[in-house]
């Protein structure tokens, strides 16, 4: 458990309560290690068994858990502890009594995967202990705790992309032309164990990585292909160190790039340059989106199939707002507006016949507009045997 880290996102959350139309938030779950709740982490930083709630109100909070789970609750010194033995019922309804709570948040969203961890029995069981109150869904208060990093978060953050550039580079270092899509992702994995980091994303496909202009696009696993003459390997990687996760492409190329090549370059990084210009506090998601798209019209370019940005945090996609088109997959997750705090990748790409000119890098939104939170790719980079 980071106590000085929940702590900080308990004192965020109490606010993002006073700001929200809710008395307090409710946060139900059992059994967290078989079903995630994922808020979970950032209001108590452990897993628990027996029905659990963390009950969060504008000034004060508690943590209503089985007896045997409460020990770590009291060790972590940020909520009021209530242990149960028999039945949650009593506690709950004294606790919300007690913050003069009729209107209770709670995690159910239709489109934010992080802000939806109430499952729907648990949901039934909270009507029956709770017959009196109202429910509303916590998603902005979610997307307050979750989206708004706080200075640890972002360090944290940098951290992990610091280190994914430095394992990416070492990766370009070794490389060799015999040097198969497969050998590259089993290079970074004996790195990741050593050095006991964690994926950002499925272990099986982080990285992935696309060898030449034969290489099919997207969330693949590397096979057995190598890197042809004047062509591209590209990989997507990013990972999780002390928490917080990281998401990055980068690409190289095998000798020279041909004039195709270093266009369609160009071009990707204008189209991310072009979104990254209008992302700034209060700029609405799909606008971002189409900001970028706008650009590789402009150059008589096929557009990408997915959301230009996502929240990074201590998931590669870490939920709330995305910089995403007006398309019925995403919802109303692209509709609401940037904020001050967030973190997002932003990310396109173009299919060619050297290979994928993916790019994806990484900002912080910042008062008036964004900074990296590590250095760009700003040219193609060359492999060396």
């Amino acid at each position: 458990m980071d106590a000085a880290l929940i702590s900080e996102k308990v004192t965020q959350a109490r606010d993002a309560v006073a700001d929200s139309d809710a008395d307090a938030w409710l946060i139900f779950c059992r059994e967290t290690t078989e079903i995630d709740e994922p808020a979970l982490p950032y209001v108590l930083g452990f897993d628990v068994v027996w029905p659990t709630a963390v009950v969060i109100g504008p000034e004060d909070s508690t943590v209503i858990l089985g007896q045997h789970d409460a020990p770590p609750a009291e060790e972590l010194g940020v909520h009021r502890v209530r242990p149960y033995d028999e039945s949650i019922r009593d506690d709950l309804q004294e606790t919300l009594a007690g913050m003069d709570a009729d209107t209770v948040a709670i995690d159910v969203d239709r489109d934010d995967v992080v802000a939806d961890g109430l499952t729907l029995g648990m949901y039934r069981r909270l009507e029956d202990l709770l017959p009196d109150r109202e429910f509303v869904g916590a998603g902005d208060i979610v997307r307050d705790v979750r989206g708004i990093k706080s200075e640890t978060e972002h360090e944290r953050i940098e951290a992990a992309a610091e280190t994914t550039l430095d394992l990416l580079s070492n990766l370009a270092d070794e490389w060799t032309p015999k040097r198969t899509e497969a050998d590259a992702a089993d290079y970074l994995h004996e790195r990741m164990r050593e050095a006991g980091y964690g994926s950002a994303w499925s272990w099986d496909a982080c990285p992935t990585v696309h060898a030449g202009g034969d290489a099919e696009v997207g969330h693949t696993h590397p096979g057995d292909r190598t890197v042809p003459e004047g062509e591209l390997l590209h990989v997507d990687f990013g990972v999780v160190k002390d928490e917080y996760a990281a998401d990055l492409q980068r690409l190289w190329v095998n000798g020279e790039p041909s004039d195709g090549l270093q266009q369609a370059f160009e071009d990707v990084r204008a189209a991310i340059e072009a979104g990254r210009e209008v992302l700034e506090p209060g700029a609405v998601g799909h606008r971002v989106d189409a900001r970028a798209r706008a650009e590789l019209v402009a150059r008589d370019r096929d557009l990408f199939d997915h959301a230009f940005g996502h929240q990074v945090g201590r998931s590669a996609h870490d939920g709330g707002l995305l910089l995403g088109p007006e398309w019925d997959r995403y919802g109303e997750s692209v509709e609401g507006e940037v904020r001050a705090g967030e973190v997002y990748t932003l990310e396109l790409g173009l299919e060619t016949e050297w290979g994928y000119v993916g790019q994806e890098e990484m900002v912080r939104v910042t008062a008036d507009g964004t900074e990296f939170v590590v250095d760009p790719q700003t040219e193609l980079w060359r492999l060396s045997a």
